[in-house]
Formats: C-alpha cells, sequence, structure tokens
C-alpha cells in the first residue's frame, strides 16, 4: 500500500509492507462549528479541571509557556497570543514569561524558526528559546525508574503552561498532555526510559488507561509539575476544530475525546495497525 504523505513543504510516499493491516484514518468533514477565536476563547475562559490562567499566575512569577518545535504541527503562533493575554490579566510582566521549544531529543532550531512558530506578536514580547536536553535539573524518579530530568528555564520557573496538538501516537496512545514535559523537555537518558516502555503490547495508538508508557509520561509531569496546558484538535487542513484548556489530565482526555469525534469509527487501540493521518507522517 502506498501513501502519499505532507512533509515539510512538499510530500513524500510511504510503501506499508503487505504483512501489515493498514488503516488510512480520514477525518470526517466539517468539524466544529466555532472558528478558530471562539474555540481558543471558550477553552481558555472555561478550562476543565484548574482555574483560569489568570487566576492561577501571579505578578512577579517567572512562566515557563512550553510547547512544540518544528517537528509538530502545534499552531503556537495561533494559541499563543490567547494564553500570553490571561498571563498580562494576572499581572505576569512579558519580561518573566519565556517560550521553550521542546526539541527532546530533537537539533536546534534557528531563530528564524523560532520564530515563525511563535508567531510575531510572541517574538516581539517575550523571550523565546529551545529546550537543551544537557541543562536539565533532575527532579526525581517515576515508579517505572524513568529520571525526571527537566530543561532547567521549565524547571525553575513557578508556573508551566504546555501547549500541544491531540493526534493519534503510535505508543503514547494520543500525543499532547503531559509529552510536552516528556519527552518534550527531557534529558537524553529520560526519553530513552520512557520510551523503552514502547515494548509493551499495551503502549499503542488510541490506549490511556494501562498504557505504561502514557502512564509514565503523565507521572513524570506530574513531578515536574504542569499548572495548566492547552491542547487543540487540528483537522486535515491543520485548521483548529477543537480546544481544551486547564488541568493536564482533564483537558487532555477532552481532547482525546473530540479528536475520536472527528473520525468515522471510534478509535480503541489499534496495537496492530499502521495508522496515517492525511496530512501528516506516520505516527
Amino acid at each position: 500500500m502506498k501513501i502519499e504523505l505532507g512533509y515539510g513543504a512538499g510530500t513524500q510516499t510511504a510503501t506499508i509492507p503487505d504483512e501489515y493491516s493498514a488503516a488510512l484514518l480520514l477525518p470526517r468533514e466539517g468539524g466544529a462549528a466555532e472558528d478558530e477565536e471562539t474555540l481558543l476563547k471558550n477553552a481558555l475562559e472555561n478550562p476543565l479541571g484548574a482555574p483560569r490562567l489568570r487566576d492561577i499566575a501571579r505578578p512577579g512569577e517567572k512562566v515557563a509557556v512550553v510547547t512544540s518545535d518544528i517537528t509538530r504541527p502545534v499552531p503556537s503562533a495561533r494559541i499563543l497570543p490567547f494564553v500570553l493575554d490571561e498571563l498580562y490579566a494576572a499581572g505576569v510582566a512579558p519580561a518573566d514569561i519565556t517560550v521553550v521549544f521542546g526539541l527532546g531529543t530533537h537539533r536546534a532550531q534557528t531563530e528564524e524558526e523560532r520564530r515563525r512558530l511563535a508567531g510575531e506578536r510572541a517574538a516581539r514580547e517575550v523571550r523565546l528559546m529551545d529546550s537543551d536536553p544537557e541543562d536539565c535539573v533532575r527532579l526525581g524518579f517515576t515508579r517505572r525508574g524513568t529520571p525526571v530530568d527537566v530543561f532547567r528555564a521549565v524547571a525553575e520557573a513557578d508556573r508551566r503552561v504546555c501547549l500541544g496538538n491531540v493526534e493519534f501516537h503510535w505508543f503514547a496512545g494520543y500525543s499532547g498532555g503531559g509529552k510536552a514535559i516528556m519527552p518534550g523537555v527531557s534529558s537524553r537518558e529520560a526519553v530513552r526510559h520512557n520510551h523503552s516502555l514502547m515494548a509493551s503490547p499495551d503502549a499503542c495508538a488510541g490506549r490511556l488507561e494501562g498504557n505504561p508508557l502514557r502512564e509514565d509520561i503523565e507521572e513524570a509531569a506530574a513531578i515536574c509539575g504542569v499548572d495548566f496546558i492547552v491542547n487543540v484538535v487540528l483537522d486535515a487542513h491543520k485548521r483548529i476544530v477543537g480546544a481544551a484548556a486547564g488541568d493536564m489530565v482533564a483537558a487532555h482526555r477532552a481532547a482525546c475525546r473530540a479528536l475520536d469525534a472527528l473520525y468515522a469509527a471510534p478509535i480503541d487501540a489499534l496495537a496492530d495497525v499502521v495508522i496515517v493521518s492525511q496530512g501528516g507522517a506516520p505516527k
């Protein structure tokens, strides 16, 4: 089976071997009735399992806003203005806000890439930086022995806000949520240990409960501490068609349900299926 996938500004063709079962997951037509601005405003004004961000942050606090690097489709430039408005309403000064791009173990980004990802407003108003897997603070260990090594600027912040998009993920069940911390801003050792859990048959697409790798991610993120998340769901054209904000787990689960609703069939632990989302790389 040959599938054409979006890759950077172009496309590449992937060949799925015949011995695998392959499912091309296509989202339903339409999606949310609201526009992106309405979806994001509603999510931030009505957070799940947490107060509004403006009621969490305090003047004088250092805030790290963690988002994805260039390898992920998180529309940071469209989300950040709403997050910044909430932080400013809390009295947080622009000089106390840092947007951190979680590289995991990926290459460093160029200044132009960071500005493009963050958008011109955020680039003008707050500090932008990549995470560094070699400059981490060890905060402890998960029950499965994964070191909780977090990039210093995130670990030492007073508040941590995590952005992400939710899509099906090969071994973490779904992307988003605590993945901004683990592996996003973690050390190489931490990423290797966490990712070794993908060998479990329960570490598969569409599974959250009982997925050891997802549970390890969320335990590590909880040890670090995440004050607020904003997760979005994108359609095949990378438009925001769903958004949830608030508690790291509650908001993430709501975004996962919104993603499931986009697809024609329910997704339930697709362990034996190669999953390809339209317009993106294999998950």
